[in-house]
């Protein structure tokens, strides 16, 4: 950017009447400098910046649209307008294929030319602005794989790497960032390639989802890993590339594979950055799944008896499948979560209990700051299930009406299902024990409504489990 408090425009054009009615039209509110070639247009580049290029199609010498397709690779900073003396349809949708942010045809009047300017530096600022959100978004995004335990990755459609995390670098053997760029051509030996090509071009030209457990040579050393693969996909719905998970299953058989769409900031990811936001979600519940057997199931269950609950408290129905859709990812944040803690058969240390407890935080900033209405309702839950409705619980100590409602209903269908489910540090209740429990933590663990709805209709919710 320049320093200048003006921005600076750039005008080609080889008739002197043109440039000396654009320094008329604009001097007022920009900095301008002429030029009369592409030549000298191109000199002048090269020397100093500009926010802004009026470039005439029909210059002496090589066209301006020549200087165009230069300037948009080279200074993709820069707003484009193109300038032409004909109104020529294939030339202005090339323009705009190029990346222009206007089109001018002559003769144009002093107030056309203004406002092109000024839409055309407008369209720099928004995109520039968006450039440095998605970087900003990406930058979270890595942070959020960086903690994940396993080795997580987007390969694009020639099967570069584009994303991974650090635990996917630490697999393959190189330094942070050094896989980014790379094939599998450069970390495995021929035969273990070609057998993961072979996955790739089906998810790529199919679509599919692939997972299995494979054994490969990477960096001369023979691995066994859990794969999990799927479509990576744009803004569009088409395939972009790959996504995928590999758990290292050779030293630690800690996970048997991790569910994911990464996409992060994609447009209400395919309805969310187009839903494919809410596949992510998904896809990462599932992880815990993979992580965790006694989550999957429980997940669902608790989801379903959730759903009962608001639609018996009178929730809208939109509201009610919102919630359905959004409990499964109340545990997401134990992707996060040690597997000696996770998995542990007895009591939790103080310490281990409040790693443990950090899964509801983590689960929030995973889920949270989407436009979606979904993901919203997710990260409120994540966040919200474990407070009590005295206050004793976690993280934030909310009480009463504090807590907001999905977080209530979440609280009272997990600890349900849960109750009834057997744990790695205790066998399954039985049906009368499950209900004297939620009984006894009326008004205390549980909002007293919602515990007393479950307790007048303990069979229809034991129906909801399946």
């Amino acid at each position: 950017m320049t320093s200048s408090a003006r921005p600076r425009i750039l005008a080609t054009d080889d008739r002197p009447e043109v440039l000396r009615l654009i320094e008329r039209s604009l001097s007022g509110q920009y900095e301008c400098e002429f030029a009369n070639s592409v030549k000298e247009a191109r000199s002048k580049l090269a020397a100093a910046e500009f926010e802004l290029l009026l470039c005439d199609i029909q210059m002496p010498g090589e066209s301006g649209l020549i200087l165009v397709e230069e300037a948009a690779k080279e200074l993709p900073d820069m707003a484009i307008v193109l300038v032409t003396g004909v109104d020529d349809p294939d030339v202005a949708e090339r323009t705009f294929q190029l990346g222009a942010h206007g089109y001018l045809v002559k003769p144009f009047w002093p107030g056309q030319l203004l406002i092109t300017a000024a839409n055309a530096l407008r369209n720099r600022d928004l995109e520039l602005a968006q450039r440095a959100h998605n970087r900003a978004l990406e930058e979270r995004l890595q942070t959020l794989m960086d903690r994940a335990p396993v080795p997580i990755y987007i390969k694009d459609a020639e099967r570069r790497y584009v994303i991974a995390n650090r635990v996917a670098h630490e697999v393959a053997g190189l330094a942070p960032n050094e896989l980014v760029g790379l094939t599998d051509k450069d970390i495995m030996s021929p035969a273990a390639e070609r057998y993961v090509e072979v996955t790739d071009r089906r998810i790529l030209d199919q679509g599919d989802t692939y997972e299995a457990e494979e054994t490969l040579v990477v960096d001369e050393e023979e691995r066994t890993f859990f794969t999990v693969k799927f479509p990576y996909v744009d803004d569009s719905g088409a395939i972009a590339g790959i996504s995928g998970i590999s758990t290292d299953v050779t030293a630690k058989k800690q996970a048997e594979a991790l569910r994911a769409e990464l996409s992060t900031a994609q447009a209400k990811a395919i309805e969310e950055l187009r839903a494919s936001r809410q596949e992510t979600v998904e896809r990462l519940a599932r992880a815990i799944e993979m992580r965790d057997e006694e989550t999957g199931e429980h997940v669902n269950r608790m989801a379903s008896i959730a759903a009962y609950l608001g639609a018996q408290l009178g929730l809208e129905r939109e509201r009610v499948l919102l919630l359905r859709a959004a409990a499964p990812m109340h545990d997401v944040g134990k992707i996060a979560t040690p597997d000696d803690v996770l998995r542990k058969p007895g009591a939790l240390t103080l310490e281990e209990r409040r790693e443990m407890e950090r899964h509801t935080v983590v689960g929030h900033e995973i889920l949270a700051g989407s436009d979606s209405e979904l993901l919203q309702m997710a990260a409120v839950i994540a966040l919200s299930h474990h407070e009590h409705w005295d206050g004793s619980g976690y993280p934030q100590g909310l009480s009463g009406e504090e807590i907001p409602l999905e977080g209530r209903i979440a609280a009272v269908a997990d600890v349900f299902d849960a109750l009834l489910s057997d744990r790695c540090y205790r066998p399954a209740m039985s049906v009368a024990e499950a209900v004297a429990t939620i009984r006894e933590g009326k008004g205390t663990h549980f909002d007293p409504q919602i515990a007393d709805l479950l307790l007048r209709h303990v069979e229809e919710v034991l129906s909801c489990r399946g």
